[in-house]
Parts: C-alpha cells; sequence; structure tokens
C-alpha cells in the first residue's frame, strides 16, 4: 500500500523559516515551496516517510547550491548566521565578532566585492580595515530603504552602528538589538560587548578644532574635545547647545543659517542631525553662557560608540551652513556649550552615566562665501608707444595694443564673460581710424567689436576661465583703417573700462568683486604712418673720466647707437646732432643744453641729393645712429642721459619735420656717473 506524507500548516512554515536562513532566502522560499506544492499534490510512492524527507532537503540543497553559482556567491550567510552583533565596529577593531561579520558580507557578491582585500570567502581575518569598512558601506546602500529596520543615516559610512547593527542582525535572523538611546537605561545587549567591569569618562579637554568661522555653503568643525577612557564604555549621546550670541537685531532662527550639523570622531563622520530636530528650550534649564537668549540643543543619539580603556577618542562638531544666508545676517556669532551631562554611555556592568563640562565653549562666525577678487593691470609685454606701419589705401592687419593681466588672488574660480574698452584717436570720430578690435586668450580669439563714433566697444559671451590665484592675459589687437580715411600720422590709445558680467564659482557676480569697479588700464599711444622710420635702441654705455689733476672736474662720456627702419617708403635725415634729441639730467633735474657737448654719426645709409642721407626702406637697409654726448667741465653730481627722439624728413631736402619718439623712456636711459 501507497504512503502519502502530510505536512501540517505549522511543520511547512518551519520548514520554509529554517529555509530562510540561507543567504538567497525569497528565492530559495520560492522554489521549495513550488517543490512541496508538487509533493503535497501528487501521490507519493512506496517510500518511507525519512526516504521523502531526506529527498526533499536533497532538492533543498541543490537548490541552495545553484543560486549560489547564479549569484556569484562561494559562500553563504549559513555559515555564519543565526549570529547576533552586539557592539557597534570601527576601522580598526578586532575580534571574532569582526570575522563574523567578514563572513556575512562576503556571503553576498555586491558586498563581497567591496569587501575584497578585507579577506575572500574561506580567508576573513578579525581586523576591521579599510576594506571592510567600504562593505559596510555598500550594505547601507543596499539596505537603507529596507522594511525591517530601515537605516536613518543620512550618507553611507565605513561605521557599524547601531542601525546597521540591526539590519544585520534581522538578515541573521537574530533579535534586533534595542537602539533606542532615549530611554533612561540601556539594554543588556549593548553591555554585552564591553569586558563586563567597570567604565568612566574623564578629563575631558577642548581641543582646536578645524575652523573658527562658518561660511555659506560649507561644512567645518568648529568644537572639539577629547576625553579619557577608563574601563571600557560604550557612547550613546552626545549633546550640543547653539544659539546666536549677538542677539540681534538680525535673526536668531537656525534654520536661517544651517542645515544641519555633523558629529566626527577621530576624522570620521559617524552621525548627523538635521537643523529642524534641534530643540528650542526642549530642557528644563539654560545653558551656561547666553543668559535669556534663544538655545538649541543639538543631539546625536543611538551612536554606540565602543571605546576601551586608555582610549582619547577627539570628538568634533561641525556645522553645514545654507548655501545662501541673508547679507544681514553675516558676521553673527554663534555660541557652542556643552553641560554636565551632554555626553551619555554605559559601561561594561550596565551603568548608564553621564559625563560633560560647563566649561567647553567656542562661538564662530557667519560669514558670506568666498568672494572672488580679480585684479586687472596692464602686463609687462604691452606695447610701448611706437610709430606703427599703416597702409594708405587698405586696412592694417592686426596690430597689438594692449595686453591685460587678469589675476584672481582670493583663491576662488572666476568665469569672466562681458567686458568693456573704450578707443581714442587724434580725430574726433573714432570709425574713421579704428575698423574693429579683437581680444584674444592664448591665440585664441574671444571676442570683437566696431567702436562707435566716441570709441565704445563691448565684448560679450566670452567666457573666459580666471582659475582661483592664476593669472590670465587677455591681448587686444586693433585694425587700423587706411590713412586715406584720416591724417597720416595721427595716432590711437585703447583704454580697457570695466567686467559687466562675471561670475565666481560660488554664484557671486562682478558687482561683489573685490576691486570692483575697476580702475581703468589705458595703452601706450600708437602713431600711425604708412610711411616713417622705427627707431630701437641697441647700446648705451656711460664712462667716467676722472680729473686729471687736483681742483679739474671729472667729466661723463655718454655713447648711444640707435638702428633706424625707414618703412612705407624711404626717408631722409641730416648728419646734424640737432636731428638726435636729448636731455642731461643732474641730480635728478634736467640741465642746460650748455651743460653737454654732442655728435652724431650716421653709418650703414645711403647718400641723397639735397640731404645728407637716405634710409631705404626695408629691414635689411637700416642704418645706425651713434650720438655721443660728453658733459662739460663744471658739472657734478649723478648725470644721466635720456634719449627722447629722431628727426627725419619724407622727402630729400635739409628740413627734418617729422619726429619719431623714443618711448618708454626707460629704454632709452643711461646709467648714472657720479661725477666730481
Amino acid at each position: 500500500m501507497g504512503l502519502t506524507v502530510r505536512f501540517s500548516s505549522n511543520t511547512l512554515i518551519n520548514v520554509m523559516i529554517t529555509i530562510a536562513n540561507s543567504v538567497a532566502t525569497k528565492l530559495t522560499v520560492a522554489f521549495v515551496a513550488t517543490a512541496m506544492m508538487f509533493s503535497l499534490a501528487a501521490p507519493a510512492q512506496a517510500q518511507t516517510v525519512q526516504e521523502q524527507i531526506d529527498a526533499l532537503m536533497a532538492t533543498i540543497t541543490a537548490l541552495q547550491a545553484q543560486l549560489g553559482v547564479e549569484g556569484g556567491a562561494t559562500g553563504s550567510s549559513s555559515d555564519v548566521c543565526p549570529y547576533t552583533w552586539t557592539r557597534s565596529l570601527n576601522m580598526g577593531d578586532t575580534g571574532a565578532d569582526v570575522m563574523k561579520l567578514q563572513q556575512f558580507l562576503n556571503a553576498e557578491a555586491a558586498t563581497r566585492v567591496a569587501a575584497s582585500g578585507a579577506g575572500s570567502v574561506g580567508a576573513e581575518t578579525s581586523y576591521y580595515g579599510p576594506a571592510t569598512g567600504a562593505a559596510v558601506a555598500k550594505f547601507q546602500e543596499m539596505h537603507r530603504a529596507a522594511v525591517l529596520s530601515p537605516l536613518d543615516l543620512v550618507n553611507s559610512t565605513t561605521f557599524f552602528g547601531n542601525s546597521t547593527r540591526a539590519q544585520a542582525n534581522a538578515l541573521c535572523v537574530a533579535a534586533p538589538v534595542d537602539t533606542d538611546s532615549d530611554t533612561d537605561s540601556d539594554t543588556d545587549s549593548d553591555s554585552a560587548s564591553l569586558g563586563g567591569g567597570e567604565g568612566d569618562i574623564t578629563d575631558l579637554t577642548e581641543t582646536s578644532a578645524d575652523e573658527s568661522n562658518l561660511k555659506e555653503g560649507e561644512t567645518s568643525g568648529l568644537m572639539a574635545f577629547t576625553f579619557e577612557v577608563e574601563g571600557d564604555v560604550e557612547v550613546d549621546r552626545v549633546d550640543f547647545y547653539v544659539s546666536n550670541t549677538t542677539g540681534g537685531p538680525h535673526s536668531t532662527d537656525p534654520l536661517d543659517y544651517f542645515a544641519g550639523a555633523e558629529l566626527h570622531v577621530d576624522g570620521v563622520k559617524v552621525d548627523t542631525s538635521n537643523v529642524e530636530d534641534w530643540n528650542e528650550d526642549a530642557y528644563a534649564f539654560d545653558a551656561v553662557s547666553n543668559g535669556s537668549v534663544d538655545e538649541y540643543r543639538v543631539r546625536f543619539s543611538g551612536l554606540g560608540l565602543v571605546f576601551e580603556n586608555g582610549d582619547e577618542p577627539e570628538f568634533q562638531l561641525a556645522f553645514e551652513a545654507n548655501t545662501v544666508i541673508d547679507t544681514g545676517d553675516h558676521g553673527e556669532v554663534w555660541g557652542v556649550d556643552m553641560l554636565g551631562d551632554s555626553i551619555r554611555f554605559v559601561d561594561g556592568q550596565g551603568f548608564s552615566d553621564t559625563a560633560g563640562s560647563t566649561g567647553i565653549q567656542d562661538s564662530f562666525t557667519i560669514q558670506s562665501e568666498e568672494v572672488a577678487d580679480i585684479e586687472v593691470t596692464k602686463s609687462s609685454n604691452s606695447p610701448t608707444a611706437i610709430t606703427v606701419e599703416v597702409d594708405d589705401s587698405s586696412n592694417s592687419a592686426e596690430i597689438m595694443i594692449l595686453s591685460l593681466d587678469i589675476e584672481e588672488n582670493e583663491g576662488v574660480d572666476t568665469t569672466i564673460d562681458d567686458m568693456t574698452f573704450t578707443a581714442s584717436t587724434t580725430a574726433l570720430d573714432v570709425t574713421t581710424t579704428i575698423d574693429e578690435v579683437v581680444l584674444y586668450v592664448d591665440d585664441v580669439e574671444v571676442g570683437s567689436d566696431s567702436p562707435t563714433a566716441a570709441g565704445l566697444l563691448s565684448f560679450e559671451n566670452m567666457d573666459i576661465k580666471v582659475d582661483a590665484n592664476e593669472t590670465v592675459s587677455i591681448v587686444a589687437k586693433v585694425v587700423f583703417r587706411q590713412t586715406a580715411d584720416y591724417t597720416e600720422g595721427d595716432s590711437a590709445f585703447l583704454t580697457f573700462t570695466e567686467i559687466t558680467d562675471a561670475k565666481d564659482e560660488n554664484g557671486n557676480d562682478e558687482n561683489d568683486f573685490d576691486n570692483h569697479p575697476f580702475a581703468d588700464v589705458a595703452s601706450d599711444t600708437l602713431g600711425l604712418r604708412s610711411a616713417g622710420l622705427a627707431v630701437d635702441v641697441t647700446s648705451i654705455t656711460a664712462e667716467k673720466s676722472a680729473a686729471a689733476y687736483n681742483g679739474d672736474i671729472d667729466t661723463g662720456t655718454y655713447v648711444i647707437a640707435i638702428k633706424a627702419t625707414a618703412f612705407g617708403s624711404s626717408v631722409y635725415l641730416d648728419e646734424e646732432v640737432a636731428n638726435v634729441t636729448y636731455t642731461l639730467y643732474v641730480d635728478g633735474v634736467a640741465a642746460p643744453a650748455a651743460s653737454s657737448t654732442p655728435a652724431l654719426n650716421i653709418t650703414n645709409a645711403d647718400t641723397a641729393t639735397n640731404a645728407d642721407f637716405s634710409i631705404v626702406k626695408g629691414n635689411d637697409n637700416s642704418a645706425t645712429l651713434t650720438l655721443t654726448i660728453e658733459t662739460n667741465a663744471g658739472v657734478s653730481g649723478a648725470t644721466k642721459v635720456v634719449v627722447t627722439g629722431v628727426k627725419y624728413s619724407a622727402a630729400d631736402d635739409t628740413t627734418e619735420e617729422i619726429t619719431e619718439s623714443t618711448t618708454p623712456a626707460v629704454d632709452w636711459s643711461s646709467d648714472s656717473l657720479i661725477l666730481n
């Protein structure tokens, strides 16, 4: 006669609960439930009850093995579960429970990958290192929205604290640990991880926090303290009290200043506190230093921080400032206090106690976020005042007229979009002289504009990046119109006037920048000629001749060599000393012409019909003008010579009607001679 095996509902539930202890709990139960349905519905074969149970368990084992392979796991939480973790764990901890935690994490593919390096399956250790911490963080991410004991952490951490521990215990089929730290006594499970002896917290001492001010949009550590542990203790709760000590007339509501707070222990964030949870006057006493000012309690609870005998952990309270704080609230001073019972802990005997110190106080100032400090100056390579060659019948090429250095000095990345300049020319209508101005950064064009009649120029949407504490150079080049549109020899210069659209990385615009409005920066003046003489100093020497006898006066001799090159057409000049102008300075004052005697010598120039020499256009035909100046008797003191210009003619005659100025003066100045 055939034997039919039937399971009662209670037996079925017990079998499924047993199966639920495996890593692949949900899928295994589904498979087993299906198999059992078939076994219950179909007539049993001639087997004993034990044989049918053995066959069913073999099927379950095979399914578990198959799921382990498909899920990428080579281990199972059944190797460690059921298990109950009774203490919080953190970096550097050791113990058998650490190894159990690694085994538990290694049973899941996702957390095993995160834990690689902490010990692969079968090679776990009892040391809680960075890889184990990474696996814990991954575990928190996976179970953040779990129905069973959901985690209350805002961000994943490497800390295996109360909430994470409760979640792991629940998945490992263990009774959840009571994490309610707001009760007056702690559960036995909290003290089960301690050494079993008495413990205490002593020698609370304030230490230096990371910062003394809090800026918009930043998170900064603003109060820090340490203490010494005697015996083993578990710190469950830490309270702080904050208030606006300025007392108005500005806001005293923390919601107007803060997004929340963080508690750090030995540099690791262990908990967060939302500003909306800060209780105002939720206690029956005032904090120690702020009198009648509204005070708010900032509480961090359910910490489960276990410390051993001799530990000296450092706690730091950090505040997260709102991204935008009203300008009127900048400069407000906030105080932070602890009380004598601000720290609650439990020792190994299960005795709950408090610790704290009314002497641990600090304050900080609310500041606006860093604002860009932009400085605009003329670059050292900006062109000097020279005559440039333009065409008499077509527009010129782009000619460099000004180079600007834009420097950021406050450590804030900045983007400049719009700038304005003003062009000035001899002609009242600037458009008769200048066709276009083009701006470059690193030889890349960033903007161009044509001036109005009054010379106004606007450059927009340039997207110039000025990195924190860096300098960007902007080069301005001008396209001049043909000289037929204006007078030969006219001049032009360009002036930077303002940055009109810019923003730094903290959202501040140009109106907030230091140095705004910016000072004007002008170029040197460029002379415009289709034909003319370009001059360049090649050498200046100064030599003193000592007095020949007692009572005689020293003399100084200065020799200036000048390269002269014609452009556009040939130019003409006579070998007259008056055609190279200079000034002799004695003790910083211009001396009379009679104080020195000049001589001029011209070489490498062609002879001319009426003038002494002609210089044919082109760089290959440059002439050399050598001016020698000797001081006269009676000149004594600090003396130097500055060449001021070279005269020439556009026609072959004896009249030098054009003067090419030599600037800047520093390039055309000799060294000083001290004459006695």
